[in-house]
């Protein structure tokens, strides 16, 4: 591969003195990043916020550096956010294929509303003033019957962070750890941490999947809660169902009280049939699956998702939702946790239309990401196979510092290294449009690993 010419944007990124003005060459004219108007570097943990309007810029996450101008406002070491305009995302996993197409339609019903002060008759359908479903009975319906359960057996959550904030609060007690992969989902050991709960993790297996017998191995009666995701994060490696219910059987023996926690964020992309999902655990042991409509369901902004657990175990959670008050689990003081415009979605997305379009979303993610890991391939990155909705490739360089190259032409990736050392050689892609993938190969294309870049978005949002 023919390398670019370096371009005083290069030097710069480099720590390296920019030399003096001079005619660009044809070649860095071409390939050299997108204008960004910066000049200084600025370190991805600050995020300028416009005391008036709160808007953030790309020098806030490092893709670049701080205006030369003022800023009005003021600078602050907190939790930054996501760049949003112009930046091809292709870190966080998001459906490039939209919702199904009877959501759009929900959500502008639940708007049209009227806001009435009273009921003017029993067909009164409350709108976006009125507090959701305490009990999202009709939501609650649609998931127990996708997949064939009482409704006491399923809970609605705001998508499975809240899940995992949930089972954190019910089943981390003192002295009980949280047991998990090494390489995953980084929010269960974050929540464990603030609760003082200790972190234990088991390592993943030589062709990169979770690794049953060392998690096994490392539980014992303080283990209070284990936590693994199928397909996992970062590798898209896939559990078989038969393994992972010789796990739970194994497990229980070990230690009964335990709970195990299944992820299966990314099950609805997944080829295989029958689907090899945890589900039927759940009656007979201490296991509580979490489903979301944030991924092949396209509605992330929305925050929606569900869980399946035993009714025992379901009826605990409920204890922990957001909005929950207090009182008697049978009759209780709540005041909702999913609002009404991603419940009005979620009902359109479980609907008879909303599944068959899951099927078509599930073809189509598996066509783009072969072509991602095809077109990867084709320049010189390997990757891992995957289940679901990214690839885990192998760089010739640092990961972080690919992360940051790309992020300079405005297109977000993660790097491996934010899961665990083992990958910092490697970067994980989400799957993405068309036009998305063309804008990233051709972006490879003039990628010098010698050249240093500041390191991109935060690092707070590693490990989703």
């Amino acid at each position: 591969m023919q390398k670019p010419e370096r371009t005083d944007f290069d030097r710069e990124a480099a720590g390296q003195t920019p030399g003096p003005a001079a005619p660009a060459p044809a070649a860095a004219i071409a390939h050299s990043p997108p204008s960004s108007g910066f000049s200084r570097p600025l370190g991805f943990n600050t995020i300028l916020k416009s005391s008036s309007t709160g808007i953030l810029t790309a020098a806030a996450f490092g893709c670049g550096s701080a205006p030369a101008r003022p800023v009005t406002g003021r600078a602050e070491e907190t939790t930054p956010g996501v760049p949003v305009e112009g930046y091809v995302r292709l870190a966080f996993n998001e459906s490039p294929f939209g919702p199904p197409p009877g959501v759009q339609a929900a959500v502008e019903e639940m708007l049209g509303r009227p806001y009435a002060l009273e009921y003017p008759d029993p067909g009164f359908l409350p709108g976006i003033n009125r507090y959701p479903d305490f009990l999202n009975v009709e939501l609650t319906d649609l998931a127990a019957r996708r997949h064939g359960f009482s409704t006491r057996a399923v809970i609605v959550c705001c998508g499975i962070s809240e899940l995992i904030y949930m089972c954190s609060q019910a089943f981390l007690g003192t002295g009980k750890h949280l047991l998990m992969p090494e390489a995953g989902f980084q929010l269960p050991a974050h929540y464990a941490g603030r609760k003082g709960n200790p972190v234990r993790t088991a390592p993943l297996d030589r062709s990169h999947g979770i690794d049953l017998d060392a998690l096994l191995d490392r539980t014992d009666g303080d283990t209070g809660l284990i936590y693994l995701a199928n397909p996992n994060s970062p590798t898209g490696a896939l559990l078989p169902r038969e393994q992972l219910k010789s796990f739970a059987q194994a497990a229980e023996r070990k230690s009964p009280e335990t709970v195990v926690l299944i992820d299966e964020a990314y099950m609805d992309y997944v080829l295989e049939s029958p689907l090899p999902e945890a589900l039927s655990l759940v009656r007979n042991h201490r296991v509580v699956v979490g489903r979301t409509l944030s991924k092949a369901f396209g509605l992330a902004g929305l925050r929606a998702g569900y869980a399946v657990g035993n009714e025992e175990l379901v009826l605990e959670l409920n204890g922990f939702l957001s909005g929950y008050l207090g009182g008697d689990p049978g009759w209780r003081m709540f005041e909702g946790n999913v609002n009404r415009l991603g419940a009005a979605a979620m009902v359109a997305a479980l609907s008879d239309e909303g599944l068959a379009y899951l099927e078509t979303v599930r073809t189509r993610n598996a066509a783009q990401r072969n072509r991602l890991a095809e077109g990867l391939r084709g320049l010189g990155y390997d990757s891992l196979p995957s289940h679901a909705s990214f690839v885990l490739a192998r760089t010739d360089s640092d990961g972080e510092n690919l992360r940051g190259f790309l992020c300079s032409r405005k297109i977000l990736v993660q790097d491996g290294g934010s899961f665990h050392p083992r990958y910092r050689d490697w970067v994980r892609i989400s799957v993405g449009s068309r036009e998305d993938l063309d804008t990233l190969f051709e972006a490879l294309q003039v990628y010098d690993p010698s050249v240093s870049y500041p390191a991109g978005f935060p690092v707070f949002y590693h490990g989703i």
